[in-house]
């Protein structure tokens, strides 16, 4: 139970979190609607890798769509002003898109490191229609995980709450949920700084003419991006929830409160990879760079005649 007489409350620090979520979404809703239409209009042949790139630009705006409510509950202070209904379909939406995400994100790393490194395997051989199923159970298999988030208890709720994603109790046990949760990021997080650490060694034993080092350069600076992006919006997050997990039962309101204020802010940072999904786009083919540019020429006035490149594969495999 939550430990009694004990506010966690902080008037800076929810503005803080609930400003920087509506940054989020103002930021990320645009970058990655152009994400989606490039998809649409720009893609001339679906393969694996684009197919996952769809996934995660779905995943990411799913998640921007949600941040407006996520970020008026941090405004107000955590209350809530709708049902516990909505409350539940919020976390559930939040968790679902922000776990996809990281999956979709860990599957390119994935695919890129298949196709570089063993470019033999068969498993690069898929058809378009398997990938896409792979890509339907990996929403499939996130969504039964984070259903747990429609089914907060009734004494728990009242009608201005709306309940955190970090615990904020001062049980002992670790919950099937907080395990969850650490287990989505490093486990993909892991995944990525390997792959993506196998396809530079890999591409700097094969790119070593000179006409070819800019391929290598835009493959460092793609993996650079790729694990920036991880440690910047996850690796706090996971620390966070390490420490809740290390101090939750410590039985003291002024740590618990340092705690709760810390997840908060680093939860929100778990966020941003909405906004920077869009950079991984642009350095992956230029197709996304040519809408980003298009979308920026026209907003200064300026149009462009040059026809779009193509979205067949990754630009340095």
């Amino acid at each position: 139970m939550v430990l009694p007489n004990c506010s966690t409350t902080s008037p800076v620090v929810d503005t803080a979190v609930g400003t920087l979520l509506a940054l989020e979404c103002g930021l990320g809703l645009p970058g990655n609607a152009i994400a989606l239409w490039t998809f649409f209009f720009r893609l001339k042949v679906w393969k694996p890798y684009a197919i996952y790139l769809f996934s995660l630009v779905v995943a990411d705006l799913l998640l921007t769509i949600c941040l407006p409510f996520f970020a008026a509950f941090y405004l107000r202070h955590k209350t809530w002003a709708l049902s516990l209904k909505s409350c539940q379909v919020l976390l559930f939406l939040l968790l679902l898109s922000r776990g996809v995400g990281v999956a979709f994100l860990a599957a390119v790393a994935l695919d890129r490191y298949l196709r570089v490194v063993h470019p033999r395997f068969k498993v690069n051989l898929l058809p378009p229609w398997a990938c896409w199923g792979i890509s339907v159970l990996v929403w499939l298999l996130l969504g039964a995980l984070t259903c747990h988030s429609l089914f907060i208890s009734t004494p728990a709720w009242n009608a201005t709450e709306c309940p955190s994603f970090y615990p904020m109790t001062a049980a002992s046990r670790v919950t099937w949920p907080d395990m969850f949760f650490l287990l989505q990021l490093l486990l993909p997080f892991g995944l990525v700084v390997f792959c993506n650490s196998s396809v530079l060694r890999t591409l700097q034993r094969r790119l070593r003419e000179p006409d070819r080092q800019p391929q290598l350069r835009r493959a460092r600076v793609l993996v650079t991006v790729v694990l920036l992006l991880f440690t910047l919006c996850f690796l706090p997050s996971m620390l966070a929830s390490v420490l809740v997990q290390t101090l939750r039962g410590s039985g003291s309101c002024s740590v618990l409160r340092v705690v709760v204020h810390t997840a908060d802010l680093a939860g929100s940072l778990t966020y941003l990879h909405s906004v920077l999904s869009p950079v991984l786009y642009c350095f992956s083919n230029p197709a996304f760079t040519h809408s980003y540019r298009k979308v920026l020429d026209s907003l200064r006035g300026r149009g462009r005649t040059t026809g779009a490149p193509s979205f067949d594969k990754p630009s340095y495999s």
